[in-house]
C-alpha cells in the first residue's frame, strides 16, 4: 500500500501556510504507510533555486517556512536529475524550482534507490517530473544532532533515562549501535514534541 499526494499549492503566502498545516495532519494520519508528496509547491528551497525573479522582503520567510515544514515532517527531498528548473515564465525572463518529490523519510528505505528526474516542457510552462529508481549506495543514513539541544531543561535527564531503557542482545560494539538506533528515533520524536522547529523558534 502506498498513496502520493498531487501537490497544487496556492501563491498567497497565508494560503501556502494552511496547505502545509494540512499536509501536516494528513501525514500524521498516515504515517505508518509508504508515501510522498509531489508537484507543485509553489515554493523554493533556497535563494538560488529562482533565478530572475527580484527578492522580496518576504522571501526568506517563505523559504524558511518550507523548509521547516520539511524538517518537521522528516521529508526527504530525493535527489533531482536534469534540469535545474521545473518552472519557467512563458518570456524566458524568470525560472524556479518549484516542482519536487517529498519521500517519508520513515520509509526511505523502501523507495533509497529513487531520484527525481526533470522531463522536457511541452506545453505547461512547468517540467513534469518523474520519480524512478537508480540503484546507489547512498551509506548510511546520517544522524543530525543539534547542539542547542544541551540547553533545553531536561534534554540530558531524557536521553539518561532512555539509554537506560533499552534492552539489547549481542556484544558490546553491536549493543551501543543498537542503543544510538534506538535512541534516535526517540531523539526524533522528542525534537518534535519538545524542541520543535528551530527556524520557527
Amino acid at each position: 500500500m502506498c498513496f502520493v499526494v498531487n501537490v497544487y499549492a496556492a501563491c498567497n503566502y497565508t494560503d501556502k501556510v494552511l496547505f502545509r498545516e494540512a499536509l501536516t495532519s494528513f501525514k500524521r494520519s498516515y504515517q505508518n504507510m509508504v508515501g510522498c508528496f509531489c508537484d507543485d509547491f509553489n515554493a523554493v528551497r533556497k535563494e538560488d533555486e529562482r533565478k530572475g525573479l527580484r527578492g522580496s522582503p518576504s522571501q526568506k520567510k517563505e523559504i524558511s517556512g518550507f523548509n521547516c515544514f520539511i524538517d518537521t515532517n522528516c521529508l526527504i527531498d530525493i535527489p533531482c536529475v536534469g534540469k535545474k528548473y521545473t518552472w519557467f515564465k512563458s518570456n524566458g525572463t524568470a525560472k524556479s524550482r518549484l516542482d519536487r518529490f517529498l519521500i517519508f523519510e520513515e520509509r526511505l528505505q523502501r523507495w533509497s534507490s529513487y531520484k527525481q528526474y526533470v522531463q522536457p516542457r511541452i506545453v505547461s510552462d512547468h517540467c513534469a517530473i518523474v520519480a524512478k529508481s537508480w540503484v546507489k549506495d547512498w551509506g548510511p543514513k546520517p544522524f543530525h544532532f543539534i547542539d542547542a539541544w544541551f540547553v533545553e531543561p531536561g534534554f540530558k535527564e531524557y536521553v539518561k533515562e532512555k539509554w537506560g531503557t533499552y534492552n539489547v542482545q549481542g556484544n558490546s560494539i553491536s549493543n551501543f549501535k543498537d542503543k544510538l538506533k534506538l535512541l534516535k528515533g526517540d531523539l526524533k520524536d522528542w525534537n518534535k514534541n519538545v524542541f520543535g522547529c528551530l527556524q520557527s523558534n
